[in-house]
């Protein structure tokens, strides 16, 4: 059997139904928080977040992934360079690739704006696979969604146990894996996440820069904190599991436009208060005693959400600790320093 067509995904604009209904499996690029960053890709991006020039490292690496096509969202100003740095070295043997460029203030004119948008996308993952879909595919790729949805209701559920019996790292772990594979795998990997009875009883929400992999939570976890939630795009703001019913191409883009609007933003489209009313909201439903923001140096957008989100935490009980421009250099330092004054402002000993 022939092996679906792969779409690269970089962002989280992307509703994963339009790729599936296509025949086509959506693999979102993340990046890392450490690692090299090549001389060429530098060179193209010049001064943006390190995770999206890690993206443009690993794309023009030997290793590169296998895509049929890269889609980018323009959900940040890095994103935005690299699809033009990929637009332009578009003879270097690279795959085809594809901006969703969508607004986020709701009235009629932008719903229209992201009606185009997303049915240009649709047309772009037909054109890739060759497929254009019928009803029934509409209907499968729905299906396939509602049951990711369902599996992270599960997963979020399970996060908000008390004590939470499962780590905030098992859980980004397995929202990072279902975000590149189909659906059917990405149930299989929500609901495998470790349930654990060890776990601190100190919970923390996680905000800030979005976490490519897991690595920081891992630290941060082994020293005797659990992650309980955050309002990061690569956590459980990552557009996972929204399903919208639908037999033909133009009802179904309704609705995702719909659902587009209804979605909380994270920090570089987000307005401060929205990103501030999030973290509380966010932090309070998961029953956070602290929060954490992490931001990484070259990831300037959540350092504007930092005090109007300290205050509203504040409000509700929650204090915020915060660890700044960290780089594969300081970020042991600062997680362990970090660490000490969470369970210090959490009331437990230090």
């Amino acid at each position: 059997m022939t092996p679906a067509p792969t779409i690269g995904i970089v962002g989280n604009d992307v509703p994963r139904q339009l790729v599936s209904a296509a025949g086509a499996l959506p693999r979102r690029l993340t990046g890392s928080w450490s690692g090299p960053i090549g001389a060429e890709a530098a060179a193209h991006l010049g001064a943006v977040d390190p995770v999206t020039a890690r993206i443009l490292t690993e794309l023009l690496g030997p290793g590169s992934p296998a895509l049929d096509a890269i889609v980018v969202c323009n959900d940040s100003q890095a994103h935005l360079r690299l699809f033009y740095v990929l637009r332009m070295m578009g003879d270097r043997g690279l795959p085809p690739v594809h901006l969703v460029d969508l607004p986020r203030q709701d009235d009629p004119a932008t719903r229209r704006f992201a009606h185009v948008q997303f049915t240009r996308l649709a047309e772009f993952c037909i054109r890739i696979t060759g497929t254009a879909p019928d009803a029934s595919a509409w209907r499968r790729a729905a299906a396939g969604e509602r049951a990711v949805g369902d599996a992270l209701a599960r997963l979020r559920a399970r996060r908000r146990t008390r004590p939470a019996a499962v780590s905030g790292t098992a859980a980004l772990q397995a929202l990072l894996i279902a975000a590149t594979v189909g659906p059917e795998d990405a149930v299989a990997a929500l609901d495998a996440a470790e349930v654990r009875t060890d776990l601190s009883a100190l919970r923390v929400h996680i905000t800030g820069s979005d976490h490519p992999d897991p690595t920081l939570y891992a630290t941060l976890e082994g020293q005797g904190v659990t992650v309980v939630s955050e309002d990061h795009d690569t956590g459980e703001l990552s557009w996972l599991g929204i399903a919208v019913e639908g037999e033909d191409l133009d009802t179904v883009v309704r609705g995702l436009v719909a659902a587009h609007f209804a979605r909380p933003g994270g920090s570089a489209v987000a307005t401060i208060a929205e990103r501030a009313a999030l973290s509380r909201a966010s932090a309070e439903s998961a029953g956070a005693q602290v929060a954490l923001a992490l931001v990484r140096a070259g990831d300037e957008a959540p350092l504007w959400d930092l005090a109007a989100s300290a205050r509203a935490l504040a409000d509700a009980g929650i204090p915020l600790v915060r660890r700044t421009g960290l780089t594969p250099e300081n970020v042991a330092a600062a997680l362990a320093d970090a660490a000490t004054e969470l369970r210090t402002r959490g009331g437990e000993p230090a």
